[in-house]
């Protein structure tokens, strides 16, 4: 197989796809600056000594949910621009939107302001989300495919979350928003300087330039046969309308692909992730933790940790595996927020007797989470679908993705009032171990397989 041979690269070799993931991570970790920022700064706006501005909760709420709401159309102008730009272009463009977002909050004294930075920065989101993962499953070796994905989704995002929550305990809002322009220059000098995907030159018929990106991307390999491979994979690209490939989602194989991925970005919102995020340190203030802000950034810490763990058991173990362990993890944290909320409405004193249960249930969440479910989903996502139609398949799962965080993001202060956190954090807790099931029963395993094998698979044709 050709995942065999491929697994013989020395280190040397593999060199241009590990600065592949950091040019990736880069981009990551400024998305997990701005979706961690939400916990500490939020606090901040809404205290009793609020600055530089005051928010109301009504306003807080939207300020967090808007992120996701740019989302929305970041993932439909992905799926345009990556037909006309490519990949590699597109993702290289999405970091403009999150360089947007700094600025405007460099120069907010309203809510006003925030709301309009939220928005771009998620218009930038949904971009990325839209072509990161294609971008990745064009250029990676099978072997580490998974691993790249997880270095930008788990370790990339985890350092922006330790960031965001070490400046916001310490730092000024307008302060830390001029800082983090910094990485968006690095990320955009480093990504134009590497060479664009094989798969969007060889659409545009620049076979010797596809040649050459796969000879810096994939050392040790024929360029002229990979190129072979690549023009056959998107032959059918070039001379489909976008109708015809709304037409082509209709086949069974594809049908399947978007199944699995529908429901893997449906989970992974509905598990609780922007829920915990965006609002961890209120939950831990409310839960009696005394400083909620340091405890933010000693689970931020232990994230990242845990981000370079998945990028060494994705490979080793597969897919399906972190999603189940991940699932159980995040479904036992859930349980214990939801022990821990009930014993509150209950007046126990947990103050004295288990102020640890809320501390571990976050440590326990955030750390189950981007063991798997955080990179996951987009590992599938890069690996499944044929290269005509993943364009579509990553904005259609950018929306899914946006659409579950938005409700989940916007409902999660009127749901806490209406009904109580210990229904809240049970509903998450379920949806969590639904995931499991889900996996054991229908989702393909596709580690260290080519995406011509992982097609054939979808196709019948193994």
């Amino acid at each position: 197989m050709e995942s065999e041979k491929r697994s013989n690269l020395s280190r040397v070799q593999l060199y241009p796809q590990y600065l592949t993931g950091l040019g990736i991570s880069l981009i990551m970790l400024e998305l997990g600056i701005m979706v961690g920022w939400s916990s500490p700064y939020l606090e901040r706006l809404t205290g009793i000594n609020a600055e530089p501005f005051y928010l109301t909760d009504e306003q807080k709420s939207w300020v967090a949910s808007l992120l996701n709401a740019g989302r929305f159309l970041g993932a439909l102008s992905g799926a345009i621009l990556i037909n006309f730009l490519g990949s590699k272009n597109c993702l290289t463009m999405s970091i403009l939107p999150t360089a947007g977002c700094w600025i405007l909050t460099i120069f907010a004294d309203s809510y006003i302001w925030l709301y309009a930075a939220r928005a771009i920065g998620g218009y930038g989101l949904g971009l990325t989300y839209s072509c990161m993962a294609l971008y990745v499953g064009e250029v990676a070796l099978p072997e580490i495919r998974g691993g790249l994905i997880s270095i930008a989704m788990s370790g990339g995002s985890s350092i922006g979350a330790v960031i965001s929550s070490v400046c916001g305990r310490y730092y000024p809002m307008h302060l830390t928003a001029a800082c983090f322009l910094i990485p968006c220059a690095i990320a955009i000098v480093l990504l134009a300087w590497l060479p664009d995907s094989p798969f969007a030159l060889a659409k545009k018929g620049k076979d010797e330039e596809a040649e050459e990106a796969i000879a810096w991307y994939q050392p040790g390999q024929d360029p002229t046969r990979e190129v072979t491979i690549v023009k056959n994979l998107v032959a059918n690209d070039k001379s489909l309308t976008f109708r015809e490939k709304i037409e082509k989602l209709k086949s069974p194989a594809v049908k399947q692909a978007l199944i699995h991925i529908f429901a893997l970005f449906t989970f992974m919102q509905l598990a609780g992730l922007n829920t915990i995020i965006f609002f961890m340190q209120e939950i831990l203030r409310k839960s009696g933790i005394s400083d909620p802000a340091s405890m933010v950034i000693y689970v931020n810490i232990t994230s990242f940790f845990t981000g370079i763990a998945s990028c060494i058991l994705i490979d080793r173990f597969g897919r399906r595996f972190l999603l189940i362990l991940s699932s159980c993890g995040v479904a036992m944290a859930m349980a214990c927020l939801t022990t821990n909320s009930y014993l509150i409405e209950n007046n126990y004193n947990v103050n004295n007797n288990l102020q640890w249960l809320p501390v571990i249930s976050i440590f326990l969440y955030i750390n189950a989470f981007f063991v798997g479910l955080m990179c996951v989903p987009s590992t599938v996502l890069s690996e499944i679908f044929p290269s005509d139609v993943k364009s579509i398949a990553g904005c259609f799962a950018s929306l899914v993705g946006a659409f579950w965080s938005f409700m989940a993001t916007k409902s999660f202060t009127p749901l806490m009032d209406i009904i109580g956190p210990v229904y809240v954090y049970g509903a998450h807790g379920i949806c969590a171990l639904l995931i499991i099931p889900y996996v054991l029963i229908f989702l393909p395993e596709t580690k260290a397989k080519s995406l011509k094998e992982i097609q054939d698979q979808l196709t019948g044709d193994y």
